[in-house]
């Protein structure tokens, strides 16, 4: 059913949902536009459930409320959870640190319904701080969903090209629905430890733009990302920098075929490794850099050994990754075919 379905997806998130739900119910609709909550507690071990159900007496929220646990860890598997059981066809994700604004859900039943050919619409977050932000942090607010996306212009991304962060997105339902019935499976995994791994957000969208929907922008969209003071460290800067090369893998896969509709596993191979030899002359260029990018990397704030230390980082997990991505490229080349096939 047209309506909209806002999916919260929380690892103990107790001390976080308060906001959240606060501007959720805040939420200007009008009664033509149905709506419900639905909260996925994603292998907690605090109170989040119960939490969850005193807030919706607290902030006397009406609509449908459902909080289910899903006890597999990984952003990804609560996202699966959530999309299958979404009542509605747009489905608002919503982490427990964005605060939406009041005319938020009128704004994507509308772009959402004039524009059938969108499987993901992102939003524009703009940083709220527990702490003062540091000085590099509007150099990497991208990092960090924060700031506007499509260069700030709405409409739809080249195809192709670009991605949409998770935060604030809207998926639609039949699209999703579409990409299970040809047979879509994650191939990205949410960490969290010594680095910080995720890509399931530019995962859907590649899978999405696969499955023929676009990917579309709204300026008007808007919504505060709170950032807690223990992420506003240059050491959890590092830990994204070291995660996203791990997590770039299926990017590069995607990347690929979208260009070479036709590829076959051995030309896979071939670009694969030319990508690795470009990388390996870029990092060949700068050696002094390089050095210094490795032993200094905890001196903070240092821009130029950030991006030096990703291109190491991306070449060294690539090296490491490259049966992992000829899997990979199985993977998705058989769901390009399924696409092609129907």
């Amino acid at each position: 059913m047209n309506g909209i379905t806002a999916l919260i997806c929380t690892h103990n998130g107790a001390n976080r949902l308060t906001e959240a739900l606060r501007h959720i119910a805040a939420q200007q609709t009008g009664p033509n536009i149905p709506w419900e909550v639905l909260i996925i507690s994603n292998a907690s071990s605090d109170n989040t459930v119960e939490v969850a159900l005193s807030l919706r007496e607290q902030l006397n929220i009406q609509v449908p409320f459902r909080v289910l646990e899903e006890p597999v860890a990984g952003k990804e598997n609560a996202l699966i959870r959530g999309f299958n059981e979404a009542a509605y066809e747009y489905i608002v994700i919503i982490d427990d640190d964005n605060w939406l604004a009041p005319n938020y859900f009128s704004l994507v039943y509308e772009i959402m319904s004039a524009h059938p050919q969108i499987g993901v619409l992102g939003a524009h977050a703009d940083g709220m701080f527990e702490v003062p932000a540091p000085a590099w942090f509007e150099t990497f607010q991208a990092v960090y969903a924060v700031g506007p996306q499509n260069g700030g212009k709405s409409g739809p991304l080249p195809d192709h090209e670009g991605y949409l962060y998770g935060a604030g997105s809207v998926v639609r339902k039949s699209a999703w629905l579409k990409l299970l019935a040809h047979g879509f499976r994650f191939t990205t995994s949410t960490k969290r430890g010594k680095i910080i791994v995720s890509g399931e957000d530019v995962e859907l969208g590649d899978a999405m733009q696969l499955a023929g929907y676009k990917l579309w922008y709204d300026d008007r969209l808007r919504f505060k990302h709170f950032m807690f003071k223990e992420r506003l460290t240059w050491n959890y800067l590092l830990r994204i920098g070291q995660g996203t090369a791990s997590s770039q893998l299926t990017s590069i896969v995607y990347y690929f075929i979208f260009r070479h509709p036709n590829l076959t596993e051995k030309d896979f191979r071939f670009l694969y490794n030319k990508r690795l030899l470009w990388l390996g002359a870029q990092m060949a260029k700068q050696p002094v850099n390089l050095l210094n990018a490795i032993f200094r990397r905890e001196k903070e704030g240092l821009i130029d050994n950030f991006e030096t230390l990703r291109l190491f980082y991306n070449f060294q997990t690539s090296v490491k990754q490259r049966e992992e991505a000829v899997r990979v490229f199985r993977q998705i080349s058989e769901l390009s075919k399924q696409f092609a096939s129907r």
